[in-house]
């Protein structure tokens, strides 16, 4: 059991991990141990497979993940409970029940009324909405929006989470760009970036019209669809506030 502050961490179990860390289940105790609640953790430990020559870029990440995860308060945005950035950093969230992937996943194998419903898809994806166009306000760009990196909790929100790849427009971050490869998940990619241009919020609302197709909300939302996935990015949406007016616009219609 680690002690931290006024507080008492014990690992449960491992979750899961990824090229920056590890995410393992904990009970978080306070001081007296009279009180317990279980949480999250995810902690700095790089895939062994990284070039060691990239393993201060992808601390240097880690540590950018942490700060800006922590300053997002938003109903549905994954919020940073408590994080440590000297020595092996870590920080600690809310637990969620499961990733979007995985509900749908489980969803495929569902028949009739078990299913989630268009109705259910559509709020989810409005859910996403309203955190992505929250985070961009920050002046952030997520660069990894994948079903993955959407995570349902037990009173039914879904959170935007995993900050692994996020770029502070803020700030000059063109040191952690030179790892020599596209940043984020192929499928998710937008064309320009593929072809080696920036990040922007438009390579976001790329990937906010591929999450559409995990969805399966292509023929419900066909124009928002089709304007997020545009080739050219001058000819997608400005902004995440455009995809949420036209989205209220067509459940008017309906």
């Amino acid at each position: 059991m680690k002690e931290f502050g006024n507080y008492y961490i014990e690992p449960i179990e491992n979750l899961g991990r990824g090229s920056f860390g590890k995410v393992d289940r904990v009970k978080i105790y306070n001081r007296s141990k009279t009180h317990c609640k279980e949480y999250a953790m995810k902690t700095f430990s790089p895939d062994p497979r990284i070039p060691i020559n990239e393993i201060e870029t992808f601390r240097k990440r880690f540590d950018l993940e942490v700060e800006c995860q922590a300053r997002c308060f938003h109903n549905n945005v994954a919020h940073v409970c408590i994080h440590n950035r000297g020595g092996t950093p870590w920080f600690i969230m809310e637990l969620a029940e499961c990733s979007l992937a995985q509900e749908l996943e489980s969803d495929d194998c569902l028949e009739g009324d078990k299913k989630l419903s268009i109705e259910q898809k559509i709020n989810i994806f409005r859910m996403v909405l309203n955190g992505i166009h929250y985070i961009h306000s920050k002046g952030l760009i997520h660069r990894d929006i994948k079903a993955l990196n959407i995570l349902k909790y037990a009173d039914g929100t879904y959170k935007v989470s995993d900050f692994g790849l996020v770029k502070d427009i803020n700030r000059d971050s063109t040191t952690l760009t030179v790892i020599g490869r596209p940043l984020g998940t192929d499928k998710y990619m937008s064309p320009e970036i593929k072809d080696g241009q920036n990040y922007s919020i438009k390579s976001d609302i790329f990937a906010l019209g591929v999450l559409l197709e995990d969805l399966s909300l292509t023929d419900a939302l066909e124009p928002i669809w089709r304007k997020c996935t545009e080739r050219r990015p001058k000819d997608r949406y400005s902004n995440v506030q455009e995809i949420i007016n036209h989205l209220n616009i067509l459940l008017e219609e309906q």
